[in-house]
C-alpha cells in the first residue's frame, strides 16, 4: 500500500490550552503546541496519561476551544464540523441501545433528512465494509465490545468525514479483538483514504497503526515534543528486527517515566 500525501489537513501553530484562565497565573494544559498533519496521513499522538492528549484531539474536533494559538482545518466542508468524525473509547457511551445496528448507523443520516432508501443504501455499505454482516438487525447489547466499537467506526464513516480522530478507540477490548480491530481499522483506512489522527498511550498499537507518531512532553504545558516517522510496509509484524528497532527508539523516549 503506498499513499502519497501532499496538501495539509490541519495545521495547529502556538496552540495552548489553559485552566482556571480567570485565575492570576493560569494552568497551561497545552503549550507551544505545533502540528501539522497531512490529507490521508495516519498520525498518532502518543504520550503519558495526563499529558493531554485527548485535550488536543477534542480542540481538532471543535469540542474544545484554544486559549491561543491558530487551527486551521482543511476540509470540503469549513462551516461547520461534518468534515470531522468522532470515534470514542467506549461504544457503551456513543451508541443508542434502543437502535439496531443498521438504525445506529444510519442515525446521522436521518438527522440530515436523507431519504431512508438511500439511508439504507448507505448503512449497508458500511455494515459491509466494517465486517458487521448478518448484525445489522441486532441491538448492542447484544454485540461484543469489538462489534460496538465497529458499530461506532461505521456510524462515524457514514457521514463521510474527511478527518477520522480516535480516542484509544480500542483501550478497553481484550488483546485478541484489540489486535484485530487494528487490523481492520488499517484496511478501511487504505480503502477510503481518511485523514486519521488515533490517540494512544501504547508504543506497540502507535507502531503498528501509525505513519507518523507525536510524541508529547509530560504535563502541564504539554507539547508535541518529537515526531518519529514510520517507515515500515503494511500490514506490520510486531516479532521483525524492523519493528523492534523502532520499539525500542520510541520507548527510549519515555525511559524517565511511565506511559
Amino acid at each position: 500500500m503506498s499513499i502519497t500525501m501532499t496538501e495539509d489537513a490541519i495545521v495547529l501553530k502556538n496552540g495552548a490550552k489553559t485552566f482556571q484562565e480567570d485565575a492570576e497565573e493560569p494552568i497551561y494544559v497545552l503549550k507551544n503546541v505545533d502540528l501539522t498533519i497531512k490529507k490521508g496521513e495516519f498520525y498518532i499522538l502518543l504520550g503519558p496519561s495526563g499529558c493531554g492528549k485527548s485535550t488536543l484531539l477534542n480542540i481538532i474536533a471543535g469540542f474544545s476551544e484554544l486559549s491561543m494559538g491558530d487551527l486551521e482545518i482543511i476540509t470540503s466542508d469549513t462551516t461547520n464540523r461534518d468534515g470531522r468524525g468522532f470515534v470514542f473509547q467506549s461504544a457503551d457511551s456513543a451508541l443508542f441501545p434502543w437502535l439496531t445496528v443498521e438504525e445506529n448507523i444510519s442515525f446521522g443520516l436521518k438527522m440530515k433528512k436523507i431519504p431512508k432508501a438511500q439511508r439504507k443504501e448507505i448503512a449497508n455499505k458500511f455494515i459491509e465494509l466494517t465486517g458487521l454482516s448478518s448484525h445489522g438487525s441486532k441491538f448492542p447489547d447484544n454485540l461484543s465490545g469489538g462489534m460496538k466499537q465497529r458499530v461506532q467506526l461505521a456510524r462515524v464513516l457514514a457521514n463521510e468525514p474527511e478527518i477520522l480522530l480516535m480516542d484509544e478507540p480500542f483501550g478497553a477490548l481484550d488483546a485478541m479483538t484489540r489486535r484485530t480491530m487494528q487490523s481492520e481499522l488499517i484496511r478501511i483506512w487504505s480503502e477510503t483514504n481518511k485523514t486519521v489522527i488515533f490517540v494512544t498511550h501504547d508504543i506497540q498499537e502507535a507502531i503498528i497503526l501509525g505513519q507518523k507518531i507525536g510524541i508529547m512532553s509530560v504535563g502541564p504545558e504539554s507539547r508535541i515534543d518529537t515526531t518519529y516517522e514510520v517507515d515500515l510496509t503494511y500490514p506490520r509484524d510486531t516479532t521483525s528486527v524492523a519493528f523492534n528497532k523502532n520499539y525500542k527508539q520510541v520507548q527510549a523516549h519515555f525511559e524517565d517515566y511511565s506511559i
